[in-house]
């Protein structure tokens, strides 16, 4: 009686369903002519403040995440051996805003957007002091704490002091910077504490200049290439699916995994990558598709998506940006499962088609782009990622939706520092980096490496999946590595 009474209950339901997502798409239509209006031409508007700092494409594209795509935050872990001094930390955050002025404002949703610096960063409090007997509980509640995209800090820092010794928690707004960003501003931090004392203040800084220099030069590298020698924007988009047992769409509390390799590996890794003619990034990928064969089961001879982020910085003078920011974009990998296929005969695929990638470069086009977006009225932006957010909050609530799909992104930002990291007296002897959540289907993989170790992480979003399998997905890519390089 009750299934019946349900039954029921559920197509009473679903036309209503069915009204509530035609009116929403109605909606999306109107709001896309609305979008051709603005885009072409493109909508113009300047800052004369000179206290602003404009905002790029890159940090617009990331702020959309707000509207249901991720949690936005870059995440560090590090472990100390010994205690840090509090109030120095304080200092060296403080100072560190002088270096990097884009730390210490706040990002002004007007149009254009644009970065404002806090009128009381004085009064702001960017660290906080932990103390407890329970550190793995304290980094993980640290991890899962939300950041408030509008209201909070680009930066918080939380201490968390155990008997005998510290761990050192960093978020960062992914608005203001990527992951390579992330890595800049932990040597920055650690340099800065390194050279101030509690008595002394003779720390003299140069403002980083945030402009469009960099992406200026990015443009013009670009239009030095051959065009028929870049990939495309359609070359960046995954386009096929994985399946993966999600329980749904929403999003909600955010959870994070990790998984590191032996301490040593790295070494056999490098030997067997050497032997291979292959990069520790073909090795991370050729795993990552073992294991999602294995977890996904796709048909035999249909090429599967993974895509990879790219650091842009390696079109720049010197490889390196004027200023600690967003500045990455992102290729997609395509490789079919066969059958009874052994690790090095997946590497030798996956290596074929990197190959198509590594002496190409993106398009002109596409980084022209970027300048679109930060020329297109900001709030109608934002009402159209607004709207497809609610779509796909309404679609998550349907209990005949169920998803099955996944996207998974590889981002492997390499060595966090080739050296141990040292703030003053006491060296990071672990490091860890966490990706923002994904909502479903995006699965985003972060791979860092410090002090030798290599470690793969995850964020996801605790409704939408099991956490077990998230772990079974870092541990077979894991596994692959192990089993398979070990000579």
């Amino acid at each position: 009686m009750e299934n019946k009474t349900q039954s029921n209950n559920t197509k009473t339901e679903f036309p209503k369903f069915q009204e509530a997502i035609s009116n929403y798409f109605e909606n999306i239509k109107e709001m896309y002519k609305n979008y051709i209006k603005f885009y072409i031409p493109a909508y113009n508007c300047t800052i004369n403040n000179p206290e602003t700092i404009p905002a790029n494409g890159y940090d617009i594209y990331n702020y959309l995440a707000k509207y249901g795509m991720a949690s936005f935050q870059i995440q560090i872990i590090m472990k100390l051996d010994g205690k840090l001094n509090f109030e120095r930390l304080e200092r060296a955050v403080r100072l560190s805003f002088d270096v990097e002025p884009v730390f210490g404002c706040r990002f002004v949703n007007s149009n254009p957007p644009h970065w404002k610096p806090f009128e009381d960063i004085d009064n702001i409090k960017f660290c906080t002091l932990k103390e407890t007997d329970n550190p793995e509980e304290s980094i993980q509640k640290f991890l899962e704490s939300p950041m408030d995209m509008d209201k909070d800090p680009m930066i918080m820092i939380e201490l968390i002091r155990s008997e005998n010794y510290d761990t050192l928690g960093l978020k960062i707004n992914h608005v203001c910077c990527d992951g390579v960003g992330a890595k800049e501003y932990i040597k920055l931090l650690s340099n800065i504490y390194t050279r101030i004392t509690n008595e002394e203040d003779d720390f003299v800084s140069k403002p980083s200049m945030r402009d469009r220099k960099d992406h200026n030069n990015l443009l013009s590298t670009l239009s030095k290439f051959n065009p028929m020698d870049s990939y495309t924007l359609l070359q960046q988009i995954p386009l096929t699916t994985w399946k993966f047992p999600w329980n749904n769409i929403k999003i909600g509390d955010t959870g994070f995994i990790t998984c590191s390799l032996p301490h040593g590996f790295l070494d056999i890794l490098n030997t067997y990558a050497k032997a291979k003619g292959a990069t520790i990034n073909d090795l991370l990928l050729t795993a990552i598709y073992r294991a999602m064969f294995d977890i996904s089961k796709p048909p035999f001879g249909i090429p599967m998506d993974v895509a990879i982020t790219t650091d842009l910085r390696r079109y720049l003078p010197d490889k390196k940006a004027q200023a600690i920011r967003n500045f990455s974009s992102g290729i997609t990998l395509k490789i079919s499962r066969k059958a009874n296929e052994l690790f090095e005969e997946t590497l030798s695929r996956v290596m074929e088609a990197t190959k198509n990638f590594k002496n190409r470069h993106p398009s002109l086009l596409n980084a022209i782009r970027v300048e679109y977006l930060e020329k297109m009225n900001f709030h109608q932006i934002c009402a159209y990622f607004n709207a497809l957010s609610q779509i796909m909050d309404l679609i998550a609530q349907n209990p005949f939706f169920v998803l099955n799909r996944c996207s998974p992104v590889l981002s492997n930002i390499g060595y966090v520092s080739k050296s141990l990291i040292k703030f003053g007296e006491n060296t990071v002897n672990d490091l860890y980096c966490f990706p923002p959540a994904i909502r479903a289907p995006g699965i985003l993989i972060v791979a860092s490496t410090y002090n030798e170790i290599i470690s793969l992480s995850i964020g996801y979003y605790k409704p939408s999946v099991q956490r077990t399998n998230i772990e079974k997905l870092l541990n077979k890519i894991r596994d692959e590595l192990i089993q398979s390089c070990s000579y």
